[in-house]
């Protein structure tokens, strides 16, 4: 032990050009030292081996990009040194070599944190029989390519998060009305009791079955022993522990974007925020229809304007955004696709529409059946050419900025234009053969766990590929399968936690505001 301590200081401190190595810590220089000794001895022992063994290795396929070498992340945590002083580690090596990036999975004694087996990959430190395990080995593969010539940076596996307290209390613990509907419930009109009741009810439906997906997320995360790819849910998991009072608050479409929790329930702040607008609708409606049409109208025109704006201020992607660049991809999110300005044409839409079949419910408005006719082809003609210019507009937009600007502005409005004559057809018995699908009993069942599958189908999504321990490749078969399996582990968990989540809150709800749960 003296002689190794005394090397080890020599080395750091009298040697310039190994300098380096005073950052890697004593004790994982002397495992790591054991290991390859094991490994590099006349007959290596097995432990050694086994740890090699799960280090990724070059496979087939690189040039249609199959570069990411997970190896294998249970066999090199089942190591253990003959010695017990260490145990296997799996750490995941970024490397970026002549503009490609691609991931290593290493495997290192558990003292080397994750600085000193980013050293040792820099001082390619880690070999077996004159191989790297961390080498990218690309020459053939890549022009010009010099090993790290990116350098490289180190993550090791944490296995399982640790457990919140507050999110597992959270988890034995934890409708909407129409306003239109009070309002004419109410003898005394719009109050501010019954616009408290509106909002009240509102805030009821969504966040209840909202805060328990957020807890359901961290507690559950927090219990499963992730494998090689446990980033991304790793990720989320950090962010819903950090910014989860944003979604209490309903201002994670706003608030800490870049960091959301639970990032896909951007749309129930969006879907609030616009709700507090529909008091001020209809108080204007109850006044005058003149006004309500003006003040629509200057809405309308303001998100239109907003979008297209921001559309032209940061030269947004219209469709391919898969393509476009990280930067592109961030502005895309945090500044047009999240927010309630942007999506104000499809709300107003709707309650337009809302109130128009409120205020007509007992008359025909269409009279024949060329009305209907036309009506129909025109919803359809919408519904291609929104569809269609997406792909003509991404394909010019590099050249036009305006026509993208403008696309964006009005292609959701439209389209929710589109939606809203299928509902009035429909309303009006010129539905047809989609009113009867429409009508089918299963939408009914379907719809009452809908809200349940939107919350809790990402998580399920996470869950199968952070378990996994080698990369999933594209054929059209795996994508089917996997879609299929994905539909029916969320329609049995929407179905659970409706039933024991959303439900009993809901009938609590009525309990308390209700007369007949007093007995």
């Amino acid at each position: 032990m003296m002689v190794a301590t005394l090397l080890f200081c020599l080395l750091s401190f009298q040697l310039p050009f190994v300098f380096p190595a005073r950052n890697i810590s004593f004790k994982c220089m002397q495992d790591t030292d054991e290991f390859l000794s094991d490994l590099n001895s006349a007959t290596p022992k097995e432990y050694a081996l086994r740890m090699y063994d799960s280090v990724g290795k070059l496979g087939s396929n690189i040039l249609n990009g199959n570069l990411d070498r997970l190896g294998s992340y249970s066999e090199c945590l089942s190591t253990h040194s003959p010695t017990r002083r260490f145990r296997g580690q799996y750490c995941k090596l970024h490397i970026l070599q002549d503009g490609a990036d691609y991931s290593v999975g290493v495997c290192v004694p558990d003292s080397c944190t994750e600085e000193d087996v980013t050293m040792m990959s820099q001082l390619d430190t880690l070999r077996f029989r004159n191989t790297s395990f961390s080498a990218p080995s690309l020459s053939l593969f890549v022009s010009n390519s010099s090993p790290l010539a990116g350098g490289s940076v180190a993550r090791c596996a944490a296995g399982m998060f640790p457990l919140d307290t507050f999110t597992a209390v959270c988890l034995g613990w934890l409708s909407a009305r129409s306003f239109l509907k009070m309002h004419q419930n109410s003898d005394k009109g719009i109050t501010l009791k019954v616009i408290f009741r509106y909002f009240f009810n509102r805030l009821i439906r969504l966040q209840p079955l909202h805060l328990y997906s957020v807890c359901l997320l961290v507690g559950l995360f927090s219990l499963v022993p992730w494998g090689p790819v446990w980033e991304v849910p790793k990720f989320h998991w950090d962010n819903c522990r950090q910014a989860w009072w944003t979604n209490l608050l309903l201002l994670n479409n706003f608030v800490l974007v870049r960091k959301a929790c639970n990032g896909w329930t951007w749309y129930l702040a969006d879907d609030f925020q616009l709700h507090l607008l529909t008091p001020v609708i209809i108080f204007i409606y109850g006044r005058s229809k003149r006004v309500l049409v003006l003040f629509g109208a200057m809405l309308l025109l303001l998100s239109f304007t907003v979008t297209a704006m921001l559309t032209l201020a940061y030269k947004l992607p219209v469709a391919s955004l898969s393509a476009a660049s990280e930067k592109e991809t961030v502005l895309y999110f945090m500044e047009y696709y999240t927010k309630p300005y942007c999506r104000c044409g499809p709300f107003l839409v709707g309650l337009f529409l809302s109130i128009f079949m409120h205020q007509n419910h007992q008359l025909n408005i269409l009279k024949t059946k060329v009305q209907a006719l036309m009506g129909w082809i025109c919803s359809l003609l919408t519904l291609f050419v929104v569809v269609a210019l997406a792909y003509v507009v991404d394909d010019i937009s590099a050249v036009s900025s305006v026509v993208a600007a403008v696309y964006q502005a009005l292609h959701r409005t439209l389209w929710a234009v589109a939606v809203g004559w299928v509902i009035f057809a429909c309303q009006e018995g010129y539905g047809g053969l989609v009113n009867q699908m429409l009508s089918c009993d299963l939408w009914s069942f379907l719809s009452s766990i809908s809200y349940a599958c939107y919350l809790v189908h990402p998580i399920l999504i996470m869950l199968y590929n952070g378990l996994q321990e080698t990369p999933t490749h594209y054929t059209d078969t795996n994508m089917f399968y996997l879609f299929s399996g994905h539909c029916v582990l969320t329609l049995a968990s929407g179905l659970a936690l409706t039933l024991f989540i959303e439900k009993p809150w809901q009938e609590l709800k009525r309990c308390l505001q209700g007369p007949e749960c007093s007995g």
